[in-house]
């Protein structure tokens, strides 16, 4: 109905009129508006609603309007995240296993992790591997784990070269992965 208003006056000549920012404005709350429902029951007995108010109609009461916003696109990520001053001599770490957004199941709580350190580690250097925020490992030569009494649910995996002072020289981009165990298993 605004809408129909609207156009008229623009036809009507009214488009230099100061009467056309009051219209916009106008216009902009008409979304407010749409949220009025009545309801009413018509002589048989037949409920209808409208936006529309009429005598012996009722308003109704809304809940907002429920939303939806889509995950973000997952994107292939960098096989690893290089420091500010990248190390002479290591091109990357990946972690190899799980892969991103696995869904693990029915292990009785034990996964192996994986990572590949390209090329392999320099004397004195450690890969430290971080589960869910807490360092899990730190030797010299590993590059698996072994994590025990893994619960349901999401976790994260991280991996970091360290030199001998435990200065990070490279760090792989975490992984995401799910465990599920079957009802009755750990």
């Amino acid at each position: 109905m605004l809408v129909q208003q609207v156009t008229e006056a623009y036809a009507l000549g009214m488009r230099n009129s100061v009467l056309l920012p009051a219209l916009i404005a106008a216009i902009a709350a008409v979304p407010a508006l749409a949220e009025e429902i009545y309801r009413w029951a018509d002589q048989t007995g037949q409920v209808h609603y409208s936006d529309i108010p009429r005598d012996g109609a009722e308003r109704v009461e809304l809940d907002p309007a429920q939303t939806f916003s889509s995950p973000e696109v997952a994107r292939p990520a960098p096989s690893s995240t290089v420091l500010a001053e990248p190390v002479v001599g290591y091109a990357g770490l990946t972690i190899v296993s799980p892969s991103q957004e696995e869904t693990i199941w029915n292990t009785g709580g034990v996964i192996t992790i994986a990572v590949d350190a390209n090329p392999g580690l320099k004397p004195g250097h450690s890969i430290s591997i971080l589960y869910d925020g807490n360092e899990l490992q730190k030797a010299p030569q590993a590059t698996t784990a072994q994590l025990s009494e893994v619960y349901r649910g999401e976790h994260r995996i991280g991996a970091e070269i360290r030199d001998e002072t435990g200065t990070v020289l490279q760090r792989a981009t975490p992984v995401t992965f799910f465990y599920r165990q079957a009802a009755g298993g750990s």
